[in-house]
């Protein structure tokens, strides 16, 4: 799982033109608390146990999840989507499990590294748990997980400012190990 955390940051980092200086695997940070289940801010982006994991009901979770982060953007300020989605297969004795990226190309006044983490902090008030955020460069990018802690859902969020006149939004969704 560690191992698919770290890979799946690094695919998002490559995506967004971003090199690690360092690609030595580090041990994961505690988690950052999250909301009590009493308090959750939005249930749309809570994470539906699946039971039996299947590309399917993967697949049609991941896009429920990342249709509820894009609703939290304003449908206006939206000038292109690149929206890709797959089953990443299994490698070496890693399980498969179902991604979606989805790229969000927004007009040049809103400001996607104040964007971004607002997304972020609405995840963790709605159960999500952050493990990892920077804010650097004109970039921003943070990791979290939700869901069972036996099959967890995994997020990446970013924002990145760093092309005078661009504002892009960026999010990676991937499910619990595919298993049937």
């Amino acid at each position: 799982m560690r191992t698919r955390l770290l890979a799946s940051t690094a695919l998002v980092l490559a995506l967004a033109g971003c090199t690690p200086a360092d690609t030595t695997p580090m041990p994961l940070p505690t988690p950052t608390l999250t909301a009590a289940p009493s308090t959750i801010l939005n249930p749309d982006l809570v994470p539906m146990s699946l039971g039996v994991v299947t590309e399917e009901n993967a697949s049609a979770e991941v896009n429920r999840i990342a249709d509820a982060l894009e609703a939290l953007i304003d449908p206006a300020s939206i000038v292109n989507v690149s929206d890709a989605s797959q089953l990443a297969p299994a490698a070496d004795d890693l399980p498969p499990y179902y991604v979606v990226y989805r790229t969000y190309t927004l007009d040049p006044s809103v400001d996607p590294l104040t964007l971004a983490p607002t997304i972020a902090a609405i995840l963790l008030q709605s159960g999500w748990t952050s493990y990892d955020e920077t804010n650097e460069g004109g970039q921003y990018l943070t990791a979290l997980s939700g869901g069972q802690v036996d099959a967890p859902w995994f997020a990446l969020v970013g924002g990145d400012a760093s092309v005078e006149g661009q504002s892009v939004i960026t999010f990676q969704i991937a499910s619990p190990d595919v298993t049937a």
